[in-house]
């Protein structure tokens, strides 16, 4: 058995270094080495291991939300520029009015690329690849401890944030189906 250090293949992803984390996640990384350590000297402890695998998915859990609070910091800033020029609000925003229908197009744009396609386009592939690493790590972790090779919607939904697709939910790089009148999903 050998540790899966999520939270070093995290930084690595996203070229963060240790020195850039900030502090609470620096002593959390501190703290997962001294045990690591640990674990290295007493290889057979299974709950030992357990921990530290556990530890190293929750720190990776801290990087993401600290690099997710990072980058909406940075949208925040970017949506402050583009409320100074209102004209750049509806070209760069998929902007519905009062009903909720999608906004027209003037005659004047009817030759030209509708300017809203690209976000479509981001939308789409957005869902396509939605989750990250942590998510993944998390959902592999409860299936291996789980005999039937299973999760719980309960525990895919806390893990995802919203309740997942039928009949397949694709987090990151795995696929997991719906088990026929089960509240689970499993691995495809």
């Amino acid at each position: 058995m050998s540790v899966e250090k999520v939270h070093e293949n995290l930084m690595s992803e996203e070229g963060l270094k240790f020195n850039q984390l900030p502090d609470n996640i620096k002593k959390k990384i501190k703290g997962f080495n001294l045990l690591h350590t640990k674990l290295e000297k007493n290889p057979d402890d299974e709950k030992l291991f357990n921990m530290v695998q556990k530890q190293s998915i929750d720190i990776a859990d801290l990087i993401q939300n600290y690099i997710e609070e990072d980058f909406d910091d940075d949208d925040d800033d970017d949506n402050n520029d583009d409320n100074n020029d209102d004209n750049n609000v509806d070209n760069k925003k998929n902007v519905t009015n009062t009903n909720n229908e999608p906004k027209k197009t003037s005659n004047s744009q009817v030759g030209k690329s509708d300017e809203n396609e690209p976000n479509k386009v981001v939308k789409n592939t957005a869902s396509a690849n939605f989750g990250n690493l942590v998510m993944e790590k998390k959902i592999q972790l409860l299936i291996s401890k789980n005999s039937e090779g299973r999760i719980s919607i309960i525990d895919l939904k806390s893990i995802i944030g919203k309740e997942p697709d039928y009949p397949e939910q694709v987090v990151n790089n795995i696929k997991l189906r719906k088990v026929f009148l089960s509240a689970s999903y499993r691995l495809v």
